[in-house]
């Protein structure tokens, strides 16, 4: 199952790198034909207009560049930083996911042994990795323009909505599990679950950012 997994995380890392219209890449490209001085967009998302707007909280606190020129690269420098986190972070899922499935399943107390503790502080990892990686999408300044249409950024803030539920859910469930021993098995599924939505989600959503227009 890892050999599997790590093939997946790999193809999906060189179609990454080798696909130039990316979300960043393409943003970049329509880069070079804006003016000196861009407005804010029209149809800015909820939580973009509450930090960005003209009335948003970063305004208010006069935090980020002075002009859109400067707060339109401050947001490909994030989205950068975003989209290589979520390498890492979907490599360190992989790894999780493969040994947490066989821990759950499994009845060899050796692999048990020698697996929890590193499964345990992969799961730090990725939890940390995971919400940097949020961080700098959801704090990024908001782009030059926003589309009524659905397409890649669209895409991926649909997927987002899944594994950033099931990434939140995950710790929650594996502490409620070794609290309450009635419902130790119960709950593990359920944390088992959590992980397997959290891994093909942002696989299904690395890829489709990738391939989506």
């Amino acid at each position: 199952m890892l050999k599997i997994l790590t093939k997946f995380i790999f193809i999906s890392f060189l179609v990454s790198i080798a696909n130039t219209q990316s979300v960043v890449t393409k943003e970049s490209y329509d880069n070079r034909f804006k003016p000196k001085e861009i407005g804010l967009p029209e149809n800015m998302p909820f939580v973009k207009s509450v930090i960005w707007g003209e009335k948003g909280v970063f305004r208010k606190l006069n935090i980020g560049p002075e002009t859109r020129v400067e707060e339109l690269k401050l947001r490909r420098k994030m989205l950068q930083a975003h989209q290589w986190l979520g390498i890492i972070t979907l490599a360190g899922l992989a790894y999780q996911y493969d040994v947490g499935k066989k821990l759950y399943e499994g009845n060899d107390s050796n692999y048990w042994d020698s697996h929890y503790e590193r499964h345990k502080a992969m799961g730090y990892f990725t939890y940390v990795t995971y919400m940097t990686t949020s961080s700098m999408s959801m704090f990024s300044p908001p782009a030059r323009k926003y589309d009524k249409n659905m397409n890649s950024i669209k895409y991926h803030r649909a997927m987002a909505a899944f594994h950033f539920t099931a990434m939140m859910a995950q710790p929650f469930l594996a502490k409620k599990a070794v609290e309450n021993g009635k419902r130790y098995n119960e709950l593990m599924d359920a944390h088992l679950k959590a992980g397997t939505v959290a891994f093909f989600a942002l696989s299904l959503d690395a890829l489709g950012i990738t391939f989506f227009r």
